[in-house]
């Protein structure tokens, strides 16, 4: 009878005990969600970027960031930055108890469209206006395009089709041939429809015409390749127009 006395006892000890442990943990719980409510600062945390400055994000969630208690909010956040049009994509998750993480994925420019105002061109072909900041970069012009406003709609792809093209080349060249690239100061479209590139090492005047363009460009690399040490810039002009032939013309010392 003792034994199960002692029991019974324990078993009420243990039982109080979760219970005011309980009880403790419930007040905490209830101070903590207070001050996370009313006064925890809200800490956001912002992944690299390179085009926008850290102050033009802050600015775009300004209005968000003191009720950041919902996830309707939050969606709101990714909303007001993937609006910009030099963000492609954004993730932003609450941490608890007091930070939200925003990872950007930006929009890099990869050319400049001589009209009146330039813009800046991503890889996707997508419009991104100037924020002041085209003095930056040093990219291709891209000359001689139809310059009506309404095929550059801002934040969206260009409508002109030869722009794209001329897009879809570059982001080509930066991948697999970035020396000729990173040294290409203009990109030309005559009223043919054929493409030229000027290079601003010299310059060099390269001729693609309207066909088969890629495959143009592959037997230029060849065509570089071969030159080893020196560069297609050794030449004043280059046309490969023709099938299975360059034409060159080197560049008086």
């Amino acid at each position: 009878m003792a034994k199960q006395k002692n029991q019974s006892t324990f078993k009420i000890a243990i039982i109080s005990i979760l219970s005011l442990s309980g009880f403790f943990l419930i007040i905490i719980a209830s101070f903590w969600w207070f001050e996370l409510r009313d006064g925890t600062k809200i800490d956001i945390e912002f992944s690299k970027t390179e085009v926008l400055t850290l102050e033009a994000y802050e600015s775009l969630i300004s209005e968000f960031i003191d009720d950041t208690t919902t996830r309707g909010t939050i969606d709101k956040i990714t909303r007001s930055i993937e609006g910009h049009p030099y963000v492609k994509a954004a993730r932003v998750s609450r941490h608890y108890p007091s930070q939200i993480r925003i990872e950007v994925i930006e929009r890099e420019p990869i050319a400049i469209v001589n009209k009146n105002p330039m813009v800046l061109l991503d890889k996707d072909g997508f419009v991104l206006p100037d924020l002041g900041n085209i003095n930056k970069y040093n990219l291709p012009i891209m000359s001689n395009f139809n310059a009506e406003a309404e095929l550059y709609p801002h934040g969206q792809r260009a409508i002109s089709v030869k722009v794209v093209e001329c897009i879809s080349l570059l982001a080509q060249l930066k991948d697999q041939y970035d020396a000729l690239y990173n040294n290409l100061s203009e990109i030309k479209m005559s009223s043919s429809n054929e493409i030229e590139l000027i290079l601003a090492d010299q310059p060099t005047n390269i001729f693609l015409g309207s066909k088969n363009i890629k495959s143009r460009i592959k037997i230029l690399k060849e065509f570089e390749n071969e030159l080893q040490p020196n560069s297609i810039s050794s030449f004043s002009y280059l046309d490969i127009r023709y099938d299975n032939q360059v034409i060159a013309k080197r560049r008086h010392s």
